[in-house]
């Protein structure tokens, strides 16, 4: 999200890599064709060493700018209850209709998309109707201002989120949507079609203007020098122009304060909490001077809330740099549940997040309800696996917020009482702490393999150290035997297509080939029978299918969905084998043995149905013919019989394909006769 830096906007690298440039390389080569120019991208700050690469947002093009939202331009009132949610995103992907068939992706997110308006929109006009009431007005009129949000919160929905609802424009017809769907719910939508004003505590005019000179002003001016422009301002000699309002303020309509007077103005709270925005760079002190922080309570289970975030471990390769891991900590146990780590950060997210999918397929355990984590790497999923509902039931995302994260907590924990005392360890160049400084000696640096061995090792030692509450028990026993019994079924259609790998197949004699391995069709991690699998067939024998799976820790395939169309069909399961010796046949052999036998027999017994279902029929031919012209000599003779009358009968087809028989007389003589 873009933020003040020395009262400039900027963004920051990764959040226009990789949405708007493919790679970090493509963002620099970018920025250098516009160095020394005043046109074109320009950086204002350079990253390394700690510190982060910022971009000017005015400087990109104006395509990136909306995308990205400018923060300075005003929101719309249904902003304040719009939100993904996350009940609908379930209902929809597990909607089927009576055949069995199952809502495409764009029909899901229309309908999803939808369905959040029009709960934003009763949330709205619940309040509007409560403050109506309460002040003793009439509610007239309150549906006709929900339609015209309505109608106008679509650009902020394109702007901010890339989507756009399909509600419709006419108050009448809207009027019924919304009375609809507050009765039916999310089923109604299938069945249609597949300001406050700010109450900021009146600052009069004088005071809003010197707020105006204050913050606004790129040297930072003093209370002092306010209150001489502010002289000047009265005594003609300035000329003041709001650039939102265009109002040109008069100075007539202003008294004259004395300098005392300017300064207690400035430094009231309700002055600094909206200058010191203004007029700072540093997010993070503006947010300890004036934002109050939630105390929080920590969870009770494991799975109820998962934090992540990256990181540099402190020591340094033989080249320089530094690697990345990003890490999970469930916050119930305490124990760090998934790890990737890379010479970079390109790609590492996909893989962090399909890492976490396999650890906790393989531990036998549901997704985590929650997910809170960092924006820069994670602001381009939100609208696809990050959505709520698809991957977690609940997902917060921080930005440029660091006491909004608890891992945040305990990687100072695993910096200072583990990898401090590993070879090569970096300390911060201005810790507090004198002992965690950097001592006199050179510091060595260490291989790739070796930082990530010991990181490893130090999750762990951490993992198998003592929990904070259940001191008998170790943070990955709590993980293992305290998960929230409330836990939902990992939603695997909700994020395959977005973490998974893609693979185009068919389905030949009811058996899909994927990675040189057999499966079939079924359904919930079952093998599909009887008029299920009937139906299943019916949709993909003897078609190309697209696949989209996700492997396990092993090099197996751990999930499969078979999509035509974009529309999802099945899962798809392991065909199951068995030994063919009897006697080295274990249970697990003779279940597989029996299911296999139930899926031919399925198919088996559909065709012995079809095939009795054939009747024989008779067909007679009565289309008209062009009678012959033309009988060739001799060729539709057939010579039958002699008679004893010596007469030849013969059977010659005539001109009108009618059967005739012909006698030819002669008599009968000897061959001496004859010769």
């Amino acid at each position: 999200m873009p933020h003040y830096w020395n009262n400039i906007l900027v963004v920051t690298k990764e959040e226009l890599v990789p949405v708007f440039f493919k790679t970090s390389t493509y963002l620099s080569v970018a920025i250098n064709r516009f160095k020394g120019k005043n046109y074109g991208i320009q950086r204002v700050q350079v990253g390394g060493n700690g510190r982060q690469l910022l971009i000017s947002f005015d400087s990109l093009p104006v395509e990136i700018q909306t995308k990205l939202g400018d923060p300075r331009k005003l929101t719309h009132i249904l902003e304040r209850y719009y939100r993904t949610d996350s009940e609908a995103v379930i209902f929809y992907a597990n909607y089927a209709f009576l055949d069995g068939s199952y809502l495409n992706d764009d029909h899901q997110r229309k309908y999803v998309t939808n369905a959040s308006v029009l709960k934003a929109l009763l949330a709205l006009k619940s309040e509007r109707e409560l403050q109506r009431r309460t002040k003793g007005n009439s509610i007239v009129g309150v549906n006709k201002t929900l339609s015209d949000d309505c109608n106008s919160f679509n650009r902020v929905l394109d702007v901010k989120h890339g989507i756009k609802h399909s509600l419709p424009e006419n108050e009448r017809r809207f009027l019924e949507a919304l009375k609809g769907f507050s009765k039916t719910g999310y089923e109604y939508l299938i069945s249609k079609k597949h300001k406050n004003n700010n109450s900021r505590k009146v600052y009069d005019d004088t005071v809003e203007l010197l707020n105006n000179l204050f913050a606004t002003d790129p040297v930072k001016p003093t209370a002092t020098e306010i209150h001489r422009k502010y002289n000047l301002f009265l005594k003609g000699h300035l000329e003041i122009i709001n650039n939102e309002t265009g109002e040109v303020y008069q100075s007539a309509d202003f008294k004259k304060i004395s300098d005392s007077t300017v300064k207690l103005y400035l430094n009231k709270w309700t002055s600094k909490i909206a200058t010191h925005s203004k007029r700072s760079g540093d997010r993070q002190v503006y947010m300890q001077n004036f934002k109050p922080y939630h105390s929080l309570l920590k969870p009770k289970f494991s799975g109820a809330i998962i934090s992540i975030d990256d990181r540099q471990p402190p020591f340094k390769m033989p080249d320089g740099k530094r690697i990345w891991f990003y890490n999970g900590i469930d916050l119930g146990s305490e124990a760090f549940t998934c790890w990737v780590h890379g010479k970079s950060k390109e790609g590492i997210i996909l893989e962090f997040y399909r890492q976490m999918v396999r650890n906790y397929a393989t531990w036998g355990i549901n997704l985590p309800a929650e997910l809170e984590a960092e924006m820069s790497l994670n602001s381009s999923f939100m609208g696809t696996f990050l959505r709520e509902g698809a991957m977690f039931n609940n997902v917060r995302i921080e930005a440029n917020n660091a006491r909004g994260k608890r891992i945040e907590a305990y990687y100072r924990q695993l910096r200072y009482q583990y990898e401090k005392h590993r070879t090569g360890w970096l300390a911060r160049p201005h810790a507090l702490s004198e002992s965690n400084q950097q001592g006199s000696n050179k510091v060595p640096t260490v291989a790739y393999n070796e930082i990530v061995k010991g990181c490893l090792q130090d999750i762990e030692d951490w993992n198998n150290a003592p929990h904070s509450i259940h001191k008998d028990m170790s943070r990955w026993d709590v993980f293992l035997s305290m998960q929230h019994p409330n836990l939902t079924a990992t939603n695997y259609k909700g994020f395959i297509k977005y973490l998974g790998y893609h693979t185009e197949t068919s389905c030949r004699a009811a058996i899909v080939k994927l990675n040189n391995s057999e499966y079939l069709a079924g359904e919930g991690g079952m093998i599909s029978l009887g008029e299920k699998l009937i139906t299943l067939l019916e949709r993909i024998e003897g078609k190309n299918i697209d696949v989209y799976w996700l492997d396990d820790n092993s090099g197996g395939v751990l999930k499969a969905f078979a999509y035509i169309n974009d529309t999802y069909v099945c899962e798809l399961i392991e065909k199951p084998a068995y030994s063919k010796a009897k006697i080295e046949q274990t249970d697990q052999d003779l279940k597989a043995r029996q299911i296999m036998s139930s899926y031919v027999a399925t198919i088996e017994a559909f065709g012995r149905n079809q095939y009795r279902n054939i009747d024989p029929v008779i067909i007679i031919d009565n289309s008209p013919k062009l009678a012959k012209s033309f009988i060739m000599p001799g060729l539709h003779t057939n010579v039958k019989n002699y008679e004893d009358n010596g007469q030849l009968l013969e059977n010659i087809e005539d001109e009108n394909n009618c059967t005739v028989e012909t006698v030819f007389s002669f008599e009968r003589k000897s061959l001496k006769d004859r010769l």
